[in-house]
């Protein structure tokens, strides 16, 4: 049951359905991160997001109507030794003591993106599901445009994201109802092709408040014909002004739906967020 479906809403669907090899439990130290100059790009200039360093956003998670555990997704900044501004974002995600007894869940997922145009360096992903267990790792060579992971070095196209990335860079197009936002996406040393549906508009309640959102249905191939990896059924929902906070996410299984409700914002919407352009 473990495939390649839009991150498990980035592992917000770890308690019940599989889909992007996961994470670790604990604090992760901080990898050695590539040199990143790129003379091209200024250090001062950076690519415009609608979030900034030190976004907490916390989920509750749930399965028909059973709630499982909670996620958290997490900005910070950081350097490359050469001084390039790095955004690091962090997602944990674990079981509660009900589902624990069971199935165990810690899993964490973590990506370092340059700043100035929003692409990966590394990214990790380290799982430990019930009595699986995954460490894996994927670095980008954005100099020389080339993508690896274990033993595959596979070139990437001119723009690429990895399975977060491409989550936060979503938040930063204008998602306009009846279009479509697609991305080059790198997992696992394969380049698939993200296409996400801007369907409509919908009014949502979570812990965190209700909001006017927009909801976005991925899917992602590896090639036009192929079959969407998502099989059509996660969807997600955006809300409808500048923050673009993902609100909810779901994913709609033979064994039911599970769901990531927005629970806590730190800041809370509407309280300034440090801009990092």
């Amino acid at each position: 049951m473990r495939s390649h479906s839009f991150p498990r809403f980035l592992a917000a669907f770890v308690l019940a359905a599989a889909a992007v090899t996961p994470i670790s439990g604990g604090e992760a130290d901080l990898p050695k991160l590539p040199l990143a100059a790129r003379a091209a790009l200024p250090k001062d200039k950076l690519w415009p997001v609608p979030f900034g360093a030190g976004e907490v956003l916390t989920y509750t998670i749930s399965w028909l109507k059973i709630e499982g555990g909670e996620m958290t997704l997490t900005t910070s900044r950081e350097a490359t030794p050469d001084g390039v501004p790095v955004t690091r974002i962090t997602l944990v995600a674990s079981s509660n003591d009900y589902v624990s007894k069971f199935y165990p869940v810690r899993d964490r997922y973590e990506t370092w993106v340059d700043a100035r145009d929003f692409q990966p360096l590394r990214f990790e992903k380290h799982a430990r599901e019930g009595r699986y267990e995954s460490d894996e790792v994927e670095e980008f060579d954005l100099e020389k445009r080339i993508g690896s992971w274990r033993e595959a070095r596979v070139p990437l196209p001119e723009r690429i994201q990895d399975v977060i990335s491409s989550f936060y860079f979503m938040r930063s197009q204008p998602l306009v109802v009846g279009s479509d936002v697609a991305v080059e996406l790198f997992s696992r040393g394969k380049v698939y092709r993200l296409t996400a549906a801007v369907q409509g508009r919908e009014r949502v309640e979570t812990e965190a408040g209700t909001f006017d959102t927009i909801r976005v249905q991925p899917a992602m191939r590896e090639t036009e014909s192929a079959e969407d990896r998502n099989k059509g059924k996660l969807f997600l929902w955006f809300s409808d002004d500048a923050r673009r906070l993902p609100v909810m996410a779901r994913t709609v299984l033979p064994i039911g739906s599970v769901t990531a409700r927005l629970s806590k914002v730190s800041p809370a919407p509407g309280e300034p967020v440090a801009r990092t352009h």
